[in-house]
């Protein structure tokens, strides 16, 4: 197994166990910091004539910042909120929520609306995304099933495409402690345009070419 897998590893299961320290009471506070800062960014904001915004989110899990009022939030700005469902390959596809989730693979919750296939992550205005953590250049650490990697690629294959589609805005949610950190990159890990944390959203489109 090479080094890095080996480092990274070590990394997920170092942020895996800081997270299960906090204490629920924690992880409330902390999450209902982040959601409050997350729905200040422009990138979701909905002002008219602005076209209907569309946002690609997901239903947290376990010890993961909790997305559910979030999602509330966007849904009465009028969002068009699109959250995952993960397909037996460990790929993405994409469904409207429609206010009812239901159990899925893995323990995950899921949307019961219209699925909308797996490109529909590359026409979304807004991706929000987990990770365990997030380097100082924008790099993300997932929990190493690689789901999000593939849907991140097709957002730079359509930012690559001829001629080129806008390129959502990406934003991992971490912890604070989360921010900064180190650990190993590969050649697949996707990049993200920010990070938002409790304290702090931290932007690096100035690498991303947002």
């Amino acid at each position: 197994m090479p080094e890095s897998t080996n480092d990274k590893a070590t990394a997920r299961s170092r942020f895996v166990n800081d997270r299960l320290t906090l204490g629920k009471y924690a992880l409330r506070k902390a999450s209902s910091a982040l959601v409050a800062r997350l729905l200040q960014a422009p990138e979701l904001s909905v002002s008219a004539p602005r076209r209907l915004l569309t946002v690609c989110a997901y239903a947290s899990f376990g010890t993961e910042p909790d997305t559910a009022a979030l999602i509330e939030a966007l849904r009465e700005r009028g969002v068009r909120v699109l959250l995952p469902v993960l397909l037996p390959d460990a790929d993405l596809d994409w469904a409207i929520y429609d206010g009812t989730l239901v159990p899925g693979r893995l323990g995950l919750q899921e949307p019961t609306g219209e699925r909308l296939g797996i490109e529909a992550i590359s026409h979304a205005d807004v991706v929000l995304v987990p990770a365990l953590a997030i380097s100082p250049t924008g790099q993300r650490l997932g929990r190493g099933g690689g789901s999000y990697d593939r849907a991140l690629s097709r957002v730079t294959e359509c930012q690559d495409s001829d001629p080129p589609c806008k390129r959502p805005w990406v934003c991992a949610l971490v912890y604070d402690h989360e921010l900064d950190a180190g650990f190993s990159v590969e050649a697949h890990d996707q990049p993200v345009d920010a990070a938002c944390a409790p304290s702090r959203l931290v932007r690096f489109t100035a690498t991303r070419g947002h």
